[in-house]
Order: structure tokens, then C-alpha cells, then sequence
């Protein structure tokens, strides 16, 4: 789920809690304009934050922000070879959704205020969180995922570009991303420096749709153009 954290947003949390048993279902739906799937998407993320961790950075604990149904999960463990995950959102049902598909990994869910930051996270992660929380909430929540973590460790900031127009039409398709408000690469930039983090850089990714996938091997060259799907904000504690 996406939505505002610590203080829990009644309205965004109940639109997770509503749609958790179908979530995927109404993301494939968006995903589908690309021709491509959520776990497409997913494990893209996560293969672009290994490369960018290198072979030598060790991860042991993952703070997965605005978890959902676990999306993710499995992925921290396979790609970036963590041995915990903690996930915190604000929808109740995305959470017990999440606890019962992956009852076998080493996870823990909860609320936010049922974890209290101990400044010990190594690698912090979030997807399309943001754009859910509103405006005047979003430095509380940064500041929340900063406290979690480990001094040096690194926050992966993943957010729909609002500079794509196919990215927009895709959020108009989905109920709980029509009403959204969008943050721009440079605002999201601007907005964790203000929260204390140190901005590494800033990569887009996804710029070729499936009947183009034959031009995917350019993307890395490509990160720097700011007209993928999603961007990824890369910032330090």
C-alpha cells in the first residue's frame, strides 16, 4: 500500500485495505499499457539497485517503506541477498495479505508506529510510496525512514516520473492512482536533501515498451534522460 507514515491517512489507508486481495490484479492492469507485468517492473527495481550497491556491499536488514502485499519480498533475498526484511505500511489488510503469501521468508510487517527507528536499516527501499502521501506529511515520513537507518547505509527512492505522459494515462487506469499527486524528479530530489539525506544521483529507467524490448540493452546509457517510466532517486544517510 502507499500512503502517508507515521500518522496513518484514513481515506488512503482504507483504499489499500479495500483493493489488498486485488491488488496485483488492478496493477497488471496499469502495467499491461507497457505489455509488460508488475514483476517485470519489480524485479527490473531490484536488479538496477544491486548493480548500483555493487557485488561488494553486504545487506543484511531491508526496510521495505509503504510494503503493500509484499511485492518485493522475495526479491530482496534473491537478488540483493538480504537475510531480513522489515516491511511497515498503513493499510491493515495489505499487511495480512503480505504476512499469509510469505509466511516462509524472514520478514516482519506492522504499522509504522509499532516500529520505533533504532538507526539500524542498511539498505532502505520504497516504489511509488510518495506519490500517495500527501504533500505536508512527506518530511515526517522521510524523516522516519532516515531514523531507521545505519549511518552510510542507502535509500532507494523509486517514484513514477510525471514528465512520462504514457506513466500518467497508466495511473488514470488505476483507482488508487488517479487522484495521486505526482512528484517530479527535482522535487523529490529537493525534498529528501531537506530531510537530511545526501542525494548520490538521480537514474531513469524503463523507456522502451515490450515491442521494443529489443532496445533495452541502450538503457543504462539512457539514465540520465529524463523520460523513463520511473526514476530513481539514490540518496545516502
Amino acid at each position: 500500500m502507499r500512503t502517508s507514515l507515521p500518522s496513518r491517512d484514513s481515506v488512503a489507508a482504507n483504499d489499500f485495505d479495500r483493493v489488498a486481495q486485488n491488488y496485483e490484479q488492478a496493477m497488471a492492469r496499469s502495467c499491461a499499457v507497457s505489455g509488460e507485468t508488475p514483476q517485470f517492473f519489480a524485479e527490473q527495481r531490484m536488479r538496477w539497485c544491486a548493480r548500483k550497491l555493487g557485488s561488494a556491499a553486504a545487506v543484511d536488514t531491508v526496510l521495505d517503506f509503504g510494503c503493500g502485499v509484499g511485492g518485493s519480498f522475495e526479491l530482496f533475498f534473491n537478488i540483493l541477498g538480504c537475510r531480513k526484511v522489515i516491511g511497515v505500511d498503513t493499510s491493515v489488510e495489505s499487511l495480512k495479505v503480505a504476512r499469509e503469501r510469505h509466511r516462509e521468508l524472514p520478514i516482519q510487517v506492522n504499522l509504522p508506529a509499532e516500529i520505533v527507528p533504532n538507526g539500524q536499516i542498511d539498505f532502505a527501499f520504497c516504489n511509488g510510496v510518495f506519490h500517495h502521501i500527501p504533500p505536508q506529511e512527506r518530511l515526517e515520513a522521510l524523516d522516519y525512514i532516515r531514523r531507521s537507518m545505519a549511518p552510510g547505509a542507502v535509500f532507494a527512492f523509486w517514484e513514477n516520473n510525471p514528465w512520462n505522459p504514457v506513466v500518467l494515462y497508466s495511473m488514470s487506469l488505476t483507482e488508487f492512482d488517479r487522484d495521486a499527486q505526482t512528484l517530479s524528479p527535482r522535487s523529490a530530489a529537493r525534498l529528501l536533501r531537506r530531510a537530511g539525506f545526501r542525494v548520490l544521483n538521480i537514474d531513469f529507467r524503463f523507456f522502451f515498451p515490450r515491442f521494443a524490448s529489443s532496445l533495452r540493452d541502450l538503457e543504462p546509457g539512457l539514465r540520465w534522460l529524463p523520460l523513463g517510466a520511473q526514476y530513481l532517486v539514490w540518496a545516502q544517510k
